[in-house]
């Protein structure tokens, strides 16, 4: 098998180098706390109960799953698609191109690093309701009405090392430590409620069920809309997919199970905040609603409920929770970002050097980069980190549509209907989460605070200015083939900035007015009162005037700076489309040069090839060899064979890639040609001890009308690598019949083998002309790295499909999926005619035949071939003497004429020609070509020049025996 590098060496270096270490439940660990975090524990009393209730926020936190399960399909069909690192770049730059993939990480980039910053600084709210001000020590200042304490930041930045260290260890350390606090947060929750509903008798006490205001099913809907921020993350193990031990199919269910553990987590802490309340309240409403009065426990109705149904032990049991779900977040989160710098490192976004790939098989870094970051970042103060949160809902839509897309792209590609639904209503679904936080206007719960809009607008223009430096540096240009996703971010940037100014100047008109109404009540109501109140209201209303101007400044400014920058891309792309026309003509004169080089080397090649393979079969057809010479002859014909098959994939991949490949349709017997497959390889396979099958099953319609050559190489192709790459065990080959309809059938061809596989790195390129894969057992294995690349596009030409399943170590399958149209009862009636007929019972006696050759030996051996057949020769060295030779017979006297092409003096296409003029019938004598040029237009152009048939060299004596008597037939 033609089993190749990813790419470039430093490609080759951060793929090989990510060892698979992560189990399915590791995984779940990953997903699941990178989703719940600290967030779960808080939300319940500022966010989900005041919005809808307890069973409205249980509800729509699950009906929310639901709906991220259906973009979750999408990652698992793009996982198994491209098992690498990247997750969602990599699946927009493979199937929708890189800059779409740059979009996407760079919003991925902000969501990840967010959640890390935000589970970080959770620590210290934890301290402050159970400790008080146990860790407000050191130097303190205040930002956004926030107090930073010196000792917090230790805490934050204790906690960061710690999940930091966790990650660089690797291996099954990371992943036993992420599973261990998974469990620690799911189980301590589900402990938690089930001890309190126990001692509580049920859930009597759960009311109202919904929130005091608004309709039912508006405060379900207002949950729903929720969801890209509560499970944002669940998709962050796409990023380690190469790192999977186990197969990325099951990857959906997985991700399933994240979901749900997520959304019961979420339901039940939900549930616990509302069982009880601190004396004096009535009822979980009259709590919430005077929540900011409280402080220590009572401040978190989750924590003060689990204290107040078993005592302390509860408390300490959610708090183990709790700091399961903040270590789970920064762990998962620190994963996610350090496999998604590796291609973007390879790809130039981010420096190479936070891709690199240590022994333990982790980005170090990365890590270490991502951990710096983040530690500077509690600085802010927990009010400005939750603006920035806030980005990541919007970041989560954009993200979630640009997967969705491309699974829905890649489905109709691989014509897959599941994943063409799925991805469609992914779209749907993450189009509407986008529009929801987009205008909120229509909505209040859809609002985010101005701050974020803000930090969403700066984020944007910095990305435009980061891909500005990419495509400047993209030697290999990979970026800069997609207006359209600058266009969009330019657009999404202007209607956040509108968003954004219009909220800003919303509430500061508020204020403004707050403060006019409380002057104006507190001033007395006289003449001098009335001048005192127009002096402060013009006075207020300058203010305003000059904050707003400002606020329309900015936004200009940064409006201004991300247009400016939108030009130099969209520059730097018109530039590059003038160099690539100039390339492509370039190209095409290369490519014209190449073709004309290909064309002649093939010839060049083919005639020493004939006269190996003529000679080969000549002496095989002696009675008194002996078995030993009998053995080494059939070795030279073996090898005189593959040698051609090579020489054949390399011309074959040129005219691929040039377009001028085209199928040749032909009634075949699949039977036959399972059977001519069995009895090629038998021998080897005997040779190397392998057990070999060839079988086929429900083959209902047989006889079909194909390419057989084409569908004979991809056969060869499959089985020649399959023994190659199986060193001992089993070879196994089936053919069978899915089904048919409308008078074509569609046929799956199998080839599997116990060989030694290949990484799931290599499997996504595996079907890249010049691949082979990197190691001391490949490498002593001859190939061109073009088979599967010549196969898979055979494959397609023919309107099938190819894919591989492979493991190291336990083996390969090839799948073949191919549509061919059922032979009718005349076209099976010819071929089995021909079948029945063997090269040996050809027989021709009495016939003339002028051969035209210039080469001795090409000559000797079509003459021993055709006298043995029965056939009279007379032979001419050009295509003039051929003439002259036709010319100067009798009428009739010919009755074939086997042509050469390329001669001297006069080649065998003007030859042609000539002879076609002639008269008294002489010209009407059957010309076959029998010639070194072998491709379709070399086929065309024989018979644009007036040859009836064409056979190629290195003579096929089956092939042209039966070329022959068609030729022959149709003139009797």
């Amino acid at each position: 098998m033609d089993r190749g590098s990813s790419g470039t060496v430093a490609s080759q270096k951060n793929a090989s180098s990510l060892k698979p270490y992560l189990s399915p439940l590791s995984v779940w660990a990953l997903a699941f706390g990178c989703s719940v975090g600290w967030g779960a524990f808080v939300m319940p009393g500022n966010t989900f109960l005041p919005i809808a209730g307890p069973w409205g926020t249980v509800i729509g936190i699950l009906i929310g799953a639901f709906l991220m399960f259906i973009i979750g399909a999408s990652y698992r069909y793009l996982a198994g698609k491209y098992p690498s690192e990247g997750g969602a770049y990599t699946y927009a730059s493979k199937v929708i191109g890189h800059d779409h993939g740059f979009l996407c990480a760079w919003f991925l980039i902000l969501t990840y690093l967010s959640i890390i910053w935000a589970n970080a600084t959770a620590l210290s709210l934890i301290a402050r309701f159970l400790f008080g001000d146990l860790f407000q020590f050191g130097f303190h200042y205040t930002i956004a009405g926030f107090t930073v304490y010196f000792g917090e930041l230790l805490l934050s930045v204790g906690v960061l090392l710690l999940a930091l260290l966790v990650c660089l260890a690797g291996g099954r350390i990371t992943a036993w430590t992420q599973t261990l606090f998974a469990c620690l947060l799911f189980f301590g929750v589900i402990a938690v409620f089930a001890v309190i509903l126990v001692r509580q008798g049920g859930f009597q006490n759960v009311t109202p069920a919904f929130a005091p205001d608004g309709s039912k099913t508006g405060q379900v809907l207002t949950i729903i809309a929720l969801a890209p921020w509560a499970y944002i993350g669940f998709e962050s193990v796409s990023h380690s997919a190469a790192e999977f031990k186990f197969s990325p199919k099951k990857l959906g269910w997985i991700l399933g199970g994240a979901l749900f553990t997520g959304a019961l987590t979420y339901s039940l802490l939900a549930l616990t905040a509302v069982f009880r309340q601190p004396v004096g309240n009535d009822g979980w409403t009259a709590y919430l609603s005077k929540l900011g009065d409280y402080s220590g426990v009572e401040g978190l109705p989750t924590f003060f409920n689990a204290r107040d149904a078993f005592g302390n032990a509860g408390l300490w049991i959610l708090v183990l929770a709790a700091f399961g779900g903040i270590a789970t977040g920064l762990i998962a989160n620190m994963i996610a970002i350090s496999r998604l710098a590796v291609p973007l490192s390879r790809d130039g976004i981010l420096p190479e050097s936070l891709g690199r790939i240590d022994r333990r098989g982790v980005p170090k870094n990365a890590l270490i980069a991502i951990a710096v970051l983040s530690a500077l970042i509690p600085l802010l103060g927990r009010a400005a980190i939750s603006w920035i949160v806030d980005v990541t809902t919007i970041g989560a839509a954009v993200v979630y549509l640009y997967t969705a897309l491309a699974a829905l792209i890649q489905g109709r590609r691989d014509r897959k209907t599941s994943t063409v639904v799925f991805g469609l209503l992914g779209v749907l679904i993450a189009a509407a989460f986008l529009l929801y936080y987009l205008f909120p206007n229509f909505w209040t719960a859809g609002k985010l605070a101005n701050e974020s809009y803000l930090i969403f607008v700066i984020w944007s223009i910095l990305g435009f200015l980061v891909f500005l430096r990419t495509i400047r540096k993209d030697d290999k240009r990979s970026f800069g083939h997609s207006g359209v996703v600058w266009v969009f971010l330019l657009m999404l940037l202007m209607i956040i900035s509108m968003v954004w100014i219009r909220q800003a100047m919303q509430a500061e008109t508020d204020a403004t007015a707050d403060e006019i109404v409380l002057y104006h009540d507190s001033m007395e109501h006289n003449a001098a009162g009335v001048v005192k109140m127009d002096s402060f209201a013009t006075k207020e209303i300058r203010e305003f005037s000059d904050r707003v101007f400002k606020m329309v400044l900015l936004l200009v400014s940064l409006i201004a700076v991300a247009v400016l920058v939108d030009f130099g891309i969209f520059s730097i792309i018109k530039r590059r489309e003038r160099l690539v026309e100039l390339e492509k003509k370039r190209v095409e004169e290369v490519s014209r040069a190449k073709s004309v080089f290909l064309s002649n080397m093939s010839h060049d090649i083919r005639t020493p090839m004939n006269a190996i393979i003529g000679y080969t079969h000549l002496a095989l057809a002696e009675e008194d060899i002996t078995e030993k010479n009998r053995e080494y002859l059939n070795k030279i014909d073996y090898s005189g064979k593959y040698l051609l098959s090579l020489i054949n994939d390399v011309l074959d991949m040129n005219r691929i890639e040039s377009g001028k490949m085209e199928m040749e349709p032909v009634p075949a017997d699949l039977n036959r040609l399972m059977t001519e497959a069995e009895e090629i390889f038998a021998v080897q396979m005997r040779e190397k001890r392998l057990i070999y099958t060839v079988k086929t099953d429900h083959l209902s319609h047989p006889f079909v009308v194909c390419d057989v050559n084409r569908l004979e190489r991809i056969l060869m192709n499959l089985i020649s690598n399959a023994m190659k790459y199986t060193p001992e065990g089993a070879v196994t080959v089936i053919l069978r019949e899915l089904g048919d309809r409308d008078g074509v059938a569609t046929f799956e061809l199998v080839v599997r083998d116990t060989g030694i596989g290949m990484s799931r790195e290599f499997a996504a390129h595996v079907f890249e002309a010049f691949e082979r894969e990197r190691s001391k057992t490949v490498e002593s294995i001859q190939g061109t790295g073009l088979g599967m690349a010549i196969t898979k596009s055979f494959v397609e030409m023919m309107g099938g499909t190819i894919r591989v399943d492979t493991e190291q170590g336990k083996g390969t399958a090839f799948s073949v999926f191919l549509p061919f149209r059922i032979a009718t009862e005349e076209e099976i009636s010819a071929l089995r005619a021909e079948e029945e007929t063997s090269a040996d019972q050809y027989r021709f006696d009495g016939l003339n035949v002028l051969l035209v050759e210039d080469n001795p030996i090409n000559a000797e051996i079509a003459t021993m071939l055709l006298t043995k057949a029965g056939f009279t020769l007379e032979h001419a060295e050009n295509g003039r003497a051929a003439v002259e030779a036709v010319s100067d017979a009798q009428p009739g006297h010919f009755d074939l004429v086997m042509m050469d092409i390329q001669m001297p003096v006069m080649n065998g296409y003007d030859a042609t020609r000539a002879i076609r003029v002639l008269p008294d019938g002489r010209g009407d004598v059957p010309i076959i070509a029998m010639s070194a040029n072998a491709f379709a237009e070399d086929v065309a152009e024989a018979k644009k020049a007036g040859m009836n048939d064409h056979v190629s060299k290195p003579i096929d004596v089956p092939v042209m025996m039966a070329t022959i008597q068609r030729v022959l037939q149709k003139k009797n």
